[in-house]
């Protein structure tokens, strides 16, 4: 058993020094450790599974001291594996160039397609365009609406109506809040698309290959007419000569460049513009956007503005306060906002607010007073996009050069528009900030702004002075282009003055402070619905632009609706006609019209609140009217015989100013207790047990129904725990009304 622990093989070649069989046993353990070492060592300690040393390139360490040859067994060379891995190597730096070279190709196709005109389809491929998609939507203009402003801001029509209800919840009312039945979907959310005729083209691609010159020509008209007549900033009739050779581009893919023979060519910009012009005119006469118009919108939309653009040029310019213009059409306030944003910043990068890089950009007398005008459209849509959401201009007035050029005397309305812009900005800096302890405007302020409105309105030259119909001056047979315009600058001045005037309608105890005043802007609001009225019933102005003109309405609705919640006993009868006629104005509109959507959309929370107030109102005697409401018993106005009367029984400004004949009232305005009051059997029944508040849009006889039963309940006589303090309007009160009125304008 002892001769078994030494290997014959071992015994001639090792002394009992190196391998006794008690070291063999101690190291037995260690072997997997020593394993690692084989693979490089020579065969000799390979055998014995000993660690080889080298000492040279051809020996080791145990091998010398034994005077053995020392061999290594053949293997692979270094230089074999070094011709491996650099083998390796090129094969990758071949695969690399590949792809380095496939990523070109791509990057180079793309700047093709870019540079050249964005179609779809020829016509080959346009019979299966109901299958496979040609348009992906940009999250901008997809279905769902781009998000409001988190705040209403004192220009927004909807501002009123915040600090109306505001007013009710400081009464007590609680806030209705009914949310969409289940599957039903919120029209707020995602408009009602308008029906389409049949057989109406909804694919852009398909359009252009049906489309005429003359159809072309006749929708450039169209934007001529509604867009062009008031911002000149292009020139529609020399691209609407053209409408031949851009359609014949379009449809064939001639390349942009002089191949033709072209006195001037077709250029991508040119296309783009045509596009949006087209679209634009579509909306307008569609009274909404449709999938062809929002399809070429955004076949434009992905072109422009790219940031890293090497240059800013004219026509870019142009063409983003087109696509500007267009979404303002289209009821996308932020959207117009940000885009006439860029363009205001692309015409500073061109110098275009400053005198001598005019001159020295614009050398002939045509491109310079283009240019001109280019820009003070720029200023005026700036001031317009940003008082429609209550968000900053993007220019500043005192970045502009005062000696800079202004429009030629041709466009007369187009440079009282900028002088109406001026007066914004003015505005603009006297309005308190938000979320400011006074929302007033100081009175030296309120008196100057009140006369730089009236020297604007002055300015006006006489054949833009609106003929206002309560004078009998509106002529049937006037033009309809500068009706329009008339009726637009005398809008705007009202629109300017109730924006002065509105603070002085915050609260019961600012009304009373300051009667005269609180009357005044109430009659200048009812002025503007008398005018807004009369447009409607006698042209199709209103219909055509209905966004441009609900601005003005729905101001003016704010005002009646805010002067009738805190003081109802002094302006519910006064303003009982002017409201009627508004009411009728919305019931007037289409059912999938905008502003009745959006005007459901601002009552339907309110119509149970004021189902509540009208019950309060019934029981609440004496002690519950306060002295607010005996103040306001004291101050409604008289004309004759009978509280109020309509429009023209009221305190003018003229009267205001030389004093107005009040007199007390013997009974405070309250309902008779043995009569059926407005909130009894057809309110119940109609408002609420129909619970169905989604915001799908109701029928228009009972929509007008509720909104006068909604002004009557304001006018019962209400009365207010006191006055509300400086805090009344604080910031963090507005969300639960902003969610519901912020789509408001």
């Amino acid at each position: 058993m002892h001769g078994a622990t030494t290997s014959p093989v071992d015994a001639p070649d090792a002394g009992p020094q190196k391998r006794p069989s008690v070291g063999s046993e101690a190291q037995a353990p260690r072997r997997p450790k020593r394993g690692k070492y084989t693979p490089v060592a020579c065969d000799e300690c390979k055998k014995r599974k000993l660690k080889c040393i080298p000492v040279d390139e051809g020996s080791c360490e145990r091998c010398i001291a034994s005077g053995l040859t020392c061999a290594y067994a053949a293997g692979p060379s270094q230089a074999t594996r070094n011709k491996h891995e650099s083998q390796q190597v090129r094969t990758l730096s071949e695969d690399v160039a590949q792809l380095r070279q496939q990523v070109a190709d791509l990057v180079g196709t793309v700047k093709t397609l870019k540079d050249g005109v964005p179609l779809q389809r020829p016509l080959s491929a346009s019979a299966h365009s109901q299958d496979a998609p040609t348009l992906v939507q940009s999250p901008s203009t997809s279905g769902v609406p781009p998000k409001a402003p988190q705040f209403i801001g004192p220009t927004r029509p909807a501002y009123g109506l915040v600090v109306g209800e505001r007013s009710l919840t400081r009464m007590g009312i609680p806030t209705y809040e009914s949310p969409p039945p289940s599957g039903a979907q919120s029209s707020s959310e995602e408009p009602e698309p308008l029906p389409r005729p049949p057989g109406s083209i909804t694919n852009e691609a398909e359009f252009w290959l049906h489309c005429t010159p003359a159809e072309v020509a006749r929708l450039l008209s169209v934007f001529e007419e509604e867009v062009e007549s008031v911002y000149p900033f292009i020139d529609i009739v020399e691209l609407s000569s053209r409408a031949e050779q851009i359609l014949d581009v379009m449809r064939n893919r001639r390349p942009l460049d002089m191949a033709e023979g072209l006195e001037l060519p077709v250029t991508l910009r040119d296309i783009e513009m045509t596009k949006i012009a087209v679209a634009t005119g579509l909306v307008i006469e569609g009274h909404g956007k449709t999938e062809l118009s929002t399809a070429m919108a955004e076949s434009v939309e992905r072109q422009v503005s790219r940031i890293s653009s090497p240059e800013v040029e004219l026509k870019e310019i142009q063409l983003l306060t087109m696509l500007s213009i267009y979404y303002f059409h289209c009821d996308e306030d932020l959207l117009a906002w940000r885009t006439i944003g860029i363009a205001a910043r692309e015409a500073l990068e061109m110098g275009l607010h400053r005198r001598k890089s005019l001159l020295d950009n614009f050398k002939d007398t045509g491109s310079r007073r283009l240019a001109t005008r280019v820009f003070w459209c720029v200023y005026v849509l700036d001031r317009r996009w940003s008082f429609g959401t209550s968000l900053s201009f993007a220019l500043a007035d005192r970045d502009i050069d005062p000696n800079l050029p202004e429009p030629d005397a041709d466009f007369s309305y187009l440079k009282c528009m900028v002088g109406y812009a001026r007066l914004c900005s003015k505005l603009w800096e006297a309005i308190p900030p938000f979320g400011s302890q006074s929302q007033s405007i100081p009175e030296d302020a309120v008196q100057a702004l009140d006369l730089r409105t009236q020297d604007w309105l002055e300015s006006i030259p006489s054949h833009l002075r609106l003929r206002h119909p309560r004078l009998g001056l509106a002529a049937r047979s006037q033009p309809r282009l500068l009706q329009r315009l008339r009726a637009l600058l005398y809008l705007r001045g009202n629109h300017t003055r109730i924006s002065i005037y509105q603070h002085f309608l915050l609260s019961a105890s600012s009304i009373m402070a300051n009667l005269q005043r609180a009357w005044l802007v109430v009659n200048i609001a009812q002025d503007s619905v008398e005018v807004l009225v009369h447009l409607n019933a006698t042209t199709d102005i209103y219909s055509r632009q209905q966004n441009a003109f609900n601005y003005f309405l729905l101001s003016a609705l704010a005002v009646i609706f805010l002067s009738v919640c805190h003081a109802p006993n002094i302006f519910t009868e006064p303003c009982r006609k002017c409201f009627l006629d508004a009411v009728e104005l919305v019931r007037g509109f289409s059912r999938h019209s905008a502003v009745s959507r959006r005007l459901w959309k601002s009552i339907r929370g309110l119509l149970p609140r004021l189902k509540s107030l009208g019950i309060q109102s019934n029981s609440a005697e004496g002690s519950q009217g306060g002295e607010v409401a005996v103040v306001q018993q004291q101050t409604s106005p008289v004309a004759g015989s009978t509280v109020g009367g309509g429009p023209n029984n009221m305190p003018t400004a003229d009267t205001m100013g030389s004093g107005s004949d009040f007199r007390e009232l013997s009974h405070p305005v309250r309902a008779e207790s043995g009569a059926v009051t407005l909130w009894d059997t057809r309110a119940s029944s109609d408002m609420m047990a129909d619970t169905d508040l989604s915001g799908s849009v109701p029928d228009m006889f009972q929509m007008r129904n509720d909104l006068l039963d909604l002004f009557d309940a304001l006018g019962q006589g209400q009365s207010y725990p006191g006055e509300f303090g400086t805090n009344f309007y604080s910031p963090g009160e507005t969300d639960a009304f902003n969610r519901r009125l912020q789509g408001l304008i």
